[in-house]
């Protein structure tokens, strides 16, 4: 029963979420914290500021990562080693691959600001989609688990504050 348990999880991985349907009900494009920061890009007056708002939701997102990577783990307890040795080599991937730009792009040719923003703002969004990832996850495996395969949460996920 485990290795099957794994075996589905790593093929969960290699795969994009399977219902959108879920993804979408669970996980709106319209939560607190996007629509929160769309209101915060457009009161921003310095770089300075810029900078430190991208900062806080890079942080939000992580939280809300962690928060969904913990609740899949209360459902599949004993996936816990693998899920968490994933995120820890899937942290470790999006760090090189910041690091590689941060040491081979010269942000003053470029353009520092509108570089950094937009490389800010791609940190944010790998881990906003890794957050719906595993929520996804979470949702996928109640389905499956669910007697008429139809789960229905009345309570949508809770985003981190």
């Amino acid at each position: 029963m485990k290795k099957s348990i794994i075996l589905l999880f790593v093929l969960l991985c290699s795969f994009p979420c399977f219902s959108q349907v879920i993804n979408d009900r669970h996980f709106p494009e319209n939560n607190e914290i996007d629509v929160q920061f769309e209101k915060d890009m457009q009161s921003f007056t310095t770089n300075f500021q810029w900078r430190n708002l991208i900062g806080d939701y890079i942080s939000k997102w992580k939280t809300q990562m962690y928060l969904e990577m913990e609740r899949l783990i209360l459902l599949i307890p004993e996936s816990e080693k693998t899920i968490r040795d994933n995120q820890k080599h899937w942290e470790e991937s999006v760090n090189a691959s910041f690091d590689l730009v941060a040491d081979n792009v010269n942000f003053n040719f470029v353009g520092r600001e509108i570089f950094i923003g937009g490389y800010s703002r791609s940190r944010m969004d790998l881990y906003r989609e890794r957050a719906k990832y595993y929520l996804c996850l979470y949702y996928t495996i109640i389905d499956q688990k669910s007697d008429d395969g139809c789960y229905t949460d009345t309570h949508p996920t809770e985003l981190a504050k």
